[in-house]
This record gives C-alpha cells, sequence and structure tokens, in this order.
C-alpha cells in the first residue's frame, strides 16, 4: 500500500512539472505552425498513457480521441476562412456527427467488432429462407 501511495503522489507531482513546464514552452514561443516543442511532449505522454491501457480503456481512449480531434478540426474551421465555405463547415460537422456515432457503437457490446468490420455488401440479417 505504501508503494501504490508513492506511485500515486509521484504521478501527479510529475504532471504537475510536466503541465507547468508545457504551459511555459507556449507562452515563451509563439506558435508558428506544427513544429511547436509543447506538441512533441504532449504527445509523447498521450502516448506513453494510451500504451497502459486495456479493453473498455483502450476503446474509450480511441473512441474519445476519434471524437476530440473532429471537434477541434471543427473549432479551427469556425474561426479560420474556411467558416466562409457551407460545405466544408458541412463536412467537418459530419465528421464530428459520424466519429461520434462511432464512438458510441465501439463502446456497446460487440460494438468493436461490429465498428471494425467493414461489408462491401449490404449487412444486415443475411438471406431469409423462404416462407411458407
Amino acid at each position: 500500500m505504501r508503494e501504490l501511495a508513492k506511485s500515486l503522489t509521484r504521478f501527479s507531482w510529475a504532471m504537475s512539472l510536466f503541465g507547468a513546464r508545457e504551459l511555459l514552452h507556449l507562452v515563451r514561443r509563439p506558435i508558428r505552425g506544427d513544429g511547436h516543442p509543447a506538441s512533441a511532449g504532449l504527445a509523447s505522454v498521450a502516448r506513453a498513457g494510451e500504451r497502459q491501457l486495456d479493453g473498455i480503456f483502450e476503446r474509450t481512449y480511441a473512441a474519445g480521441d476519434r471524437v476530440q480531434k473532429s471537434v477541434v478540426d471543427l473549432v479551427f474551421g469556425v474561426v479560420s476562412l474556411e467558416a466562409l465555405d457551407p460545405s466544408r463547415m458541412a463536412v467537418l460537422s459530419a465528421n464530428v456527427l459520424r466519429e461520434s456515432t462511432s464512438a458510441v457503437r465501439s463502446l456497446l457490446p460487440g460494438g468493436a467488432a461490429a465498428a471494425a468490420a467493414s461489408c462491401g455488401e449490404p449487412c444486415g440479417w443475411g438471406p431469409m429462407p423462404p416462407a411458407r
């Protein structure tokens, strides 16, 4: 129990300092594209955390990650000139809706297999026997 308590406090302390460092990176260096130092550090920590997940937590993380990415794209589309193009905004909105429903479906029992399987033919009950 003592080691668990030490691990929890060590984790909390490390995350606090990591967050402070990344915030300092954001304040010190203006954002100029995708090569910001904070991006690499945050992505690295996210990947490390993701590797620790399995089962329902792994599926929940993946589902939430897809939804969050779509929402970020939509938000940036709204604040940029993409908002002036109605077809682009419709595509971004449709992506958020598609990823949200896919995320929920993947969390339902049997949903992960159903979400991963893509039929080239109509999916459903399959062939029905002739009526008698």
